[in-house]
């Protein structure tokens, strides 16, 4: 990928930040229901009065999915390269 294409994935994603954060959390919650339902063994796990505040539901999921994903989510961030930016003054002319 060039840096070119870099910038522009950036420059979009930043763009579409809310709408693929709303997405992520609707999707990671409709999965974990859906686990939920199909596993057996959570059977005796009652959704019925979860489900009525979906909007509710779904927050508390998505912050207890990154609560317990933030290390590794920080661990594979901090093995991507990172431009690295040197400060300099300009000498100025009188």
């Amino acid at each position: 990928m060039t840096k070119k294409q870099e910038e522009k994935i950036k420059q979009l994603l930043n763009k579409y930040n809310d709408i693929l954060l709303v997405t992520m959390k609707l999707a990671i919650a409709e999965d974990f229901t859906n686990l939920i339902i199909l596993n057996k063994d959570d059977s005796e796990f009652e959704l019925n009065s979860l489900l009525k505040n979906k909007e509710q539901y779904s927050n508390y999921i998505m912050r207890e999915f990154l609560k317990q994903n933030s290390s590794s989510i920080t661990k594979e961030l901090s093995s991507m390269d990172e431009k690295k930016f040197s400060i300099r003054k300009k000498a100025t002319i009188k």
